[in-house]
């Protein structure tokens, strides 16, 4: 008599937000089904999104800015429009990464600042792009007119690169010379950390590496990089926020 309040308290909270919102959107006449890899996927008959496509439900593991893109760039490249489904711990950050300006950290005098994301910049030579300078990272665009504006990264108030565009960073990279450091990996995995031609530091790991004052230079998140088509799915982009067993959904304010 107790398996059945077992089994629902033993329910993933994550599996039962997702039924929730399926129930919902059954009951406002889509019809779901499967795209083949368990992720749910929703006709759309209402243009429930403001556009002609169907609905694709996401569950992002956290609210990481690389996360949410990544997720959007899923469904988007199938030509669906995100759902992203979000708890009450991610449902802030959710709408800060979403809301205007759109997959930007913010602008500046109209031009784009990137979040900086987990990720190396490899470089022509096959190191990476590396940092001796502390402080906030910050990566933007120079202006917001012109084809190709120039992508500048300040740290700790100082700018230490200046690259031709956000284009640079796409394989096989930025030159050397663009960074003020880069480091390698020799074959006993030691990473060595150089200036120009000078070596400067060699250490066993990254946490020694940083320790020395030196860390790899973040990406900056560049949303063309990761959505490559179907731009106008992306900024239909709904989020599903769950309470109970009511549903809210809300549009991206995005331009």
């Amino acid at each position: 008599m107790l398996l059945g309040p077992l089994l629902e308290v033993m329910v993933h909270p994550a599996t039962r937000r997702l039924d929730v919102i399926t129930d919902d959107l059954e009951n406002r006449g889509f019809t779901l089904r499967s795209d083949g890899d368990a992720t749910l996927a929703v006709s759309d008959p209402t243009a429930f999104a403001g556009v002609d496509a169907p609905l694709h439900l996401v569950y992002p593991p956290d609210s990481a800015p690389l996360t949410i893109v990544s997720r959007i760039a899923t469904a988007v490249h199938r030509g669906h429009v995100p759902v992203l489904v979000a708890d009450r711990w991610t449902k802030d950050e959710l709408r800060e990464v979403l809301e205007s300006p759109f997959l930007l950290a913010s602008r500046r005098d109209g031009a784009r600042q990137f979040y900086a994301v987990e990720d190396r910049i490899g470089l022509t030579d096959d190191s990476f792009a590396c940092l001796g300078t502390p402080g906030r990272i910050e990566w933007y665009e120079t202006a917001a007119n012109g084809d190709d504006p120039s992508l500048v990264l300040d740290v700790g108030g100082e700018t230490v690169a200046v690259l031709e565009s956000v284009e640079t960073l796409r394989c096989p990279g930025p030159e050397p010379a663009a960074f003020r450091y880069r480091y390698s990996r020799d074959e006993d995995g030691r990473l060595s950390v150089f200036r120009g031609e000078t070596p400067v530091g060699q250490d066993t790991s990254f946490r020694s590496m940083r320790a020395d004052g030196f860390r790899p230079v973040p990406l900056p998140l560049v949303t063309e990089h990761h959505v490559r088509r179907n731009g106008h799915l992306a900024r239909a982009t709904l989020c599903a926020f769950v309470t109970g067993d009511e549903v809210e959904y809300s549009r991206c304010r995005t331009r």
